[in-house]
């Protein structure tokens, strides 16, 4: 897979889906999460409607840089996703961000308005004070280091098992194959701890969410663990004219049934954006 680096030095793993000369769309991934789990043919289909897909590994993940000094903060991980699209010579782009990347995506729209087009937000928060998982996302930092590629995939299965969906099947086959292919590309748990710190030392954005002003899209399941769907409903109340879905049965995860209805909610609100 390509790698670039930004302008800040920063250097990054990232690949493509569909036609360059299509509007251009980042994903942002959550906390831990290779660019995988972004899967492939919700790629595709996001594609399929017309858009340039960029995604890519966060610092301290994946293939990307890692930061072993820490001390980063959720702006940093912002500034990468902008030189992210600088270095790909995007001027803007319309963003989605997952979980943690929901709340990349938020701070790259306040520290970054220009590069946005529009903001999608897949059950996000405005601060931490939503996570009401955060046992469990402690307990996945505090667990040994799995000796081998089996005990590594046991782990991630039991960890994914707090994001299920109560109403969908989660697709254990998928996340199988997800976890062997994140631990041969780079397992790294430290860095996992890292972006938690990065979690930790951002402020709260709740009191600046009335100035994002590009259209913005919403998205939650009433079945989420980990972020209390009530963070999805302060920001649909806080950011002007966004739109708000909370899907009945989605856990913190997309079920593949879902990925139709949220690929058009996507592409519906990027219509409403700049060209």
């Amino acid at each position: 897979m390509p790698m670039i680096t930004t302008p800040t030095r920063v250097t990054l793993c990232y690949d493509t889906f569909g036609d360059p000369g299509h509007p251009p769309l980042l994903l942002i991934q959550g906390l831990g999460a290779h660019m995988l789990g972004w899967h492939a043919a919700l790629c595709r289909q996001l594609a399929d409607v017309g858009f340039h897909v960029v995604r890519f590994d966060n610092r301290d993940v994946g293939l990307s840089q890692k930061f072993p000094q820490g001390g980063y903060t959720l702006a940093d991980m912002a500034n990468d996703a902008a030189g992210l699209l600088t270095a790909l010579g995007i001027p803007a782009a319309h963003i989605v961000g997952q979980s943690m990347g929901g709340m990349i995506a938020q701070q790259l729209t306040l520290g970054h308005p220009t590069r946005v087009l529009s903001l999608a937000l897949i059950y996000t928060a405005p601060s931490t004070d939503f996570v009401a998982g955060r046992d469990l996302v402690d307990e996945r930092t505090q667990r040994p280091r799995a000796p081998d590629e089996d005990e590594a995939i046991a782990l991630y299965l039991d960890n994914e098992a707090a994001c299920a969906s109560p109403g969908y099947p989660q697709d254990i086959a998928w996340l199988r194959e997800l976890g062997g292919q994140m631990y041969h590309r780079g397992y790294d748990p430290d860095g996992v701890v890292r972006q938690v710190g990065a979690l930790d030392n951002s402020p709260d954005r709740t009191a600046h969410l009335h100035r994002i002003t590009v259209p913005t899209t919403i998205t939650h399941g009433d079945g989420d663990r980990l972020i209390d769907p009530g963070a999805s409903r302060v920001m649909h109340e806080l950011i002007p004219d966004s739109h708000l879905t909370i899907h009945h049965g989605m856990g913190h995860e997309l079920p593949r049934p879902l990925w139709p209805e949220i690929v058009t909610q996507i592409r519906d609100n990027t219509a409403r954006g700049r060209a």
